[in-house]
C-alpha cells in the first residue's frame, strides 16, 4: 500500500491568472496534514483542486469529502435529514447514526429544525458533521470551526480528533489559525503565492502525542513561534 498521496504537475488558472504551475506535494496517507499561509496563497483552490471541482491538470481526484467554509445544506431537508442523506443502510439506521452524531455535535434539539431555522454556528456544526459522516478516502477541511466561539471550538477540535482517530483518512485540513493546525496536525504545510503560482514555503511533521499539545509545553511553543515567525513575513 502507498503511504502517501502525491500530487504531481499539478496546474490550475484562471484565464491568464497562474494559482498552480508545475505544483507538486506529498500528503502522508492516513494522517491530518495542515496548511497554513496567508489569505490568497491558493489554499482554498488547492481543496478545490484536490476534490475535481476545479478544472486542473497533472492529478486525478479521489473520491472525497469536502467540509466548506460555507455550509452548503439542503435547505428542504432538516439537520437530521441532511446528515442521514450521505450515508448508507436503511432508513432507521442512517437516521440513528445522524442523531448520534448531531448530540456529539452539540446539536440534538436541532435535529428537525431546517437550515433557515439555525444559527449561522449551528448550520456550520451541522456540515461538519455531514462532511465527517460521508465515507470517502480523503476528507477535505476548509477553515471548518472559523466562526464559532472559542469554547465551542476547541471542544469540536477535540471532538474532530476523537472522531478522525477511528477512521484514520488521510485529511487535509486549510485554517488561519496557528494553535488550531499544532493541535491537529501530523504534518504542517505553509503556503504563499509566488510570481509564478502558489508554492510551499515550509513542511514540518508533528509528531509530539495529541494529548500533550497545549500552550505551555515546550514543543508547542517553540513551533508556534517558529510558524508566527515565518507567517507574518509572507
Amino acid at each position: 500500500m502507498e503511504n502517501s498521496l502525491d500530487i504531481k504537475n499539478l496546474s490550475v488558472r484562471f484565464g491568464e491568472k497562474v494559482v498552480f504551475d508545475d505544483f507538486s506535494l506529498t500528503l502522508p496517507k492516513g494522517k491530518i496534514s495542515c496548511v497554513l499561509g496567508p489569505s490568497g496563497a491558493g489554499k482554498t483552490t488547492l481543496l478545490k483542486a484536490l476534490s475535481g471541482l476545479l478544472p486542473c491538470e497533472g492529478f486525478t481526484p479521489p473520491k472525497c469529502s469536502f467540509i466548506f467554509q460555507d455550509h452548503r445544506l439542503l435547505p428542504y431537508l432538516t439537520a437530521l435529514d441532511n446528515l442521514a442523506l450521505v450515508l448508507d443502510g436503511n432508513k432507521t439506521q442512517r437516521r440513528e447514526k445522524a442523531r448520534k452524531m448531531l448530540a456529539d455535535m452539540e446539536l440534538s434539539d436541532a435535529a428537525d429544525l431546517y437550515p433557515t431555522e439555525l444559527s449561522g454556528g449551528m448550520t456550520q456544526r451541522v456540515a461538519i458533521a455531514r462532511g465527517l459522516l460521508f465515507d470517502a478516502d480523503l476528507l477535505l477541511m476548509d477553515e471548518p470551526f472559523k466562526g464559532l466561539d472559542l469554547a465551542l471550538q476547541e471542544r469540536l477540535v477535540k471532538y474532530f480528533v476523537k472522531h478522525w482517530e477511528e477512521s484514520r483518512r488521510t485529511t487535509v485540513f486549510v485554517t488561519h489559525s496557528i494553535l488550531e493546525a499544532i493541535l491537529v496536525a501530523d504534518k504542517i504545510f505553509v503556503m504563499d503565492k509566488g510570481e509564478e503560482g502558489a508554492k510551499i514555503v515550509y513542511q514540518k511533521e508533528f509528531d509530539l502525542p495529541r494529548e500533550r499539545r497545549a500552550l505551555g509545553d515546550p514543543e508547542v511553543d517553540a513551533l508556534r513561534k517558529e510558524l508566527h515567525d515565518l507567517l507574518v513575513t509572507l
